[in-house]
This record gives structure tokens, sequence and C-alpha cells, in this order.
């Protein structure tokens, strides 16, 4: 009789300690949220966000896409484009000069990779770009390009762009 009471007693202890949630079948419930990605996704995106945006020929977006200081480097077989713009309304002549004077611009066989470069998260691509304007007619060439992208204030903009135009077409300056 002693044990069965006993028994009672240490099942009836172990349903109230449930119930006020301290015993053994308590069960405790933990919610947790994680809202930040790692870097090279946030950059990832930032820079298919700026894809996107050039194919858009927005060029308002695309210029809020660099730091105030930022620097667009245009080289290769493009010498009446090539040079150093810097600053972000310079750039914003920059892209309204080029996409913003087409009729449509797209882009095409688009290759990617990113990486750290000091602290800097890099996105180096290849890809074709075609277009066309009223007067110049069909264009098209491939760019090797690179991103430098620094966390400012919450968001990964564009420090350092790099476009060395490989191929275009029509070539309106032939090499002699």
């Amino acid at each position: 009789m002693v044990a069965s009471g006993a028994a009672i007693m240490l099942v009836a202890l172990l349903v109230l300690q449930s119930l006020f949630g301290s015993g053994l079948f308590s069960t405790k419930t933990v919610i947790a949220t994680a809202t930040t990605s790692n870097p090279s996704e946030q950059v990832a995106s930032a820079y298919a966000t700026h894809l996107a945006q050039l194919r858009a020929r927005n060029i308002s977006a695309v210029a809020n896409e660099y730091e105030s200081n930022a620097i667009v480097e245009w080289a290769g077989v493009v010498p009446w484009m090539n040079g150093n713009y810097s600053g972000a309304g310079n750039i914003k002549i920059l892209w309204g000069s080029f996409i913003g004077k087409l009729q449509n611009f797209s882009l095409s066989n688009e290759y990617q990779s990113l990486g750290v470069k000091g602290g800097v998260q890099v996105v180096s691509s290849t890809f074709d770009f075609q277009g066309y304007n009223a007067v110049l007619g069909e264009m098209n060439g491939t760019v090797v390009a690179q991103d430098m992208y620094e966390p400012i204030g919450g968001s990964w903009l564009i420090a350092h762009e790099t476009w060395n135009f490989t191929h275009v077409s029509p070539n309106f300056f032939p090499s002699t």
C-alpha cells in the first residue's frame, strides 16, 4: 500500500511539474530568426540587380548602385569611350551616353565569379551585349568586367568597376 501511494504521488508531481513548465515533460519553444545572408550572397544579389537595371536602361537606378566617389574605367576597343569616370554624377552621364542612347540593350552569355580581395567583394564577369541606335544601327560586343563592392550604410555599392571591351561591332575605329 505504501508503494502504490508513493507511485501515485510521483505521478502527481510529474504531472504538476509539466503543467507549470518546469518539469521533466515540459517543453520550451525558442524562436530564432536570421535576416542576414553572407556577404557573397548579398553581393551576388546586388550584381544581379545591377545587370537588370542595365538591361532596363534605368540610368538613375544604375547610378544609385555606385558609391558617391566610385570610379568606372572603360578600356579596350572603344577609344571614343575609354577612360576613367569618377563620381556618381559622371558615371550617370557615362551610362546615359551609352545605354541611354540605345533603343534597346541586352546582355547575354553572362559568366560571373565572386571572390574577396583585401576585404572587398569582387565580381568578375564576361558577357555579350547587343543594342540598336537609329544613327549607328546595330551594335554588339563582348565585355570582360570587374566590379568591386564595399559595404556602405547596410548596402553593398560598387566602389570600382572596369569594363574591358574585347570586341565591338561595328568597329568604328579599325586599327591601321
